[in-house]
């Protein structure tokens, strides 16, 4: 990381807690301390906290826990950190800190890699080098995935169905089941090519 000290990444906007994290405060206060630990560490200020490098939102779901997207437009780069409000909810803020860690050295890494040419040999992969010893600096596990409970974004209600003929069992979805109520014909047997019949539980 000493190769990466006294670099030039400042931003003179006012450090306050992003909007959207103001109704998880530890998490606030997680993401201002990583930021410093960078701003006094490796002399950047790279912050999300005052939307200086990027928005925060809290858009995710499913299982994933957090997510740095940076894109390309035109000349500048957007970026995002996003996480997932319901597993904050579920394993609450003090288990979620390392994940706001995790997803901001991503951020950190990226500025560094827009910017590869003022460094030699640095290691910019996703979870390399750079990315471990920044976790390491914010005193986190360098942890590629997280081991929170998590469920997936939908639950899907299924169908039970079963041929006419030999009596196979099938789970249907939704929009084959809406199919099958219009148009009995529809689908068949994979096994013996009979009539499917809804067989209600």
């Amino acid at each position: 990381m000493s190769e990466l000290s006294g670099r030039s990444f400042r931003s003179t906007a006012p450090l306050h807690p992003c909007g959207a994290l103001d109704g998880f405060p530890a998490l606030s206060r997680e993401l201002l301390r990583v930021e410093g630990v960078v701003r006094s560490g490796i002399g950047a200020d790279l912050t999300f906290s005052d939307g200086a490098l990027g928005e925060i939102r809290l858009d995710l779901s499913g299982l994933r826990a957090g997510l740095f997207v940076a894109r390309r437009e035109e000349r500048s780069w957007k970026r995002f950190l996003r996480f997932n409000p319901s597993i904050i909810e579920r394993v609450g803020e003090e288990a979620f800190l390392p994940t706001v860690a995790h997803e901001y050295a991503h951020a950190v890494v990226h500025v560094f890699s827009v910017h590869r040419a003022r460094f030699s040999g640095g290691d910019f992969s996703s979870h390399g080098a750079l990315w471990r010893s920044l976790m390491e600096l914010f005193g986190h596990e360098p942890k590629r995935c997280h081991d929170y409970p998590a469920k997936p974004a939908r639950s899907v209600k299924t169908f039970r169905y079963r041929c006419r003929d030999c009596g196979k069992d099938y789970r249907l979805g939704p929009v084959r089941h809406g199919r099958l109520e219009k148009n009995p014909g529809y689908l068949v047997c994979g096994s013996c090519r009979g009539g499917i019949v809804h067989s209600p539980e």
